[in-house]
């Protein structure tokens, strides 16, 4: 059975990372600074967690938009990446900082054959060492993506949103300037 499409937009922003290893802690930093913004808005869910949870697989079944959002070493690549996600299911030893959010759609499409549209949100971190609080430039880089992800989801009607991927795998790198398209 092929569950009915949900009528309205239910966002999902999951930030992962340990916030005890300073700027790997991006993820959690970017979802509990959205709070605010989002607190009148029932479509629109939040979840922090140090790594991605096979239990949120169930809640997310009436998603129609995830943007997972975690921390990365991309030398060579400043700034944040937004890279579109599709399902995969390939076998697993055990769950844990394994689990990814292809493995999460994925099984999203095997039990409620329902792929939600989905974006990994990479940021790069430049101090990864024992301690609290994100860098200086990690900082800076996490509230450009926090504009980013506000655009995209508290923007209705705008003249400009986000230019995010439009095919598996495909990368925008916003590097310094968030790249932007028409509605």
């Amino acid at each position: 059975m092929i569950l009915p499409e949900t009528t309205t937009s239910e966002y999902w922003i999951i930030g992962y990372g340990n916030t005890q290893r300073r700027d790997d802690g991006i993820g959690p930093y970017v979802v509990n600074r959205l709070r605010p913004l989002v607190a009148n808005r029932r479509d629109v869910h939040l979840r922090v967690s140090h790594q991605l949870e096979p239990d949120w697989i169930e809640p997310l079944k009436n998603a129609t938009t995830i943007l997972f959002v975690d921390a990365a070493i991309q030398r060579g690549v400043p700034g944040r990446r937004w890279t579109a996600i599709q399902p995969e299911l390939k076998p697993m030893v055990c769950l844990g900082h394994q689990l990814t959010p292809a493995f999460i759609l994925g099984w999203l499409l095997c039990l409620y054959r329902r792929c939600p549209t989905a974006w990994l949100v990479t940021v790069e971190g430049n101090d990864f060492g024992f301690g609290s609080g994100l860098s200086p430039v990690a900082r800076k880089r996490a509230e450009q993506v926090i504009g980013e992800i506000t655009a995209l989801v508290l923007t209705q009607g705008g003249e400009t949103r986000p230019e995010l991927p439009d095919k598996p795998g495909k990368v925008i790198n916003n590097g310094q300037n968030p790249i932007r398209r028409p509605t």
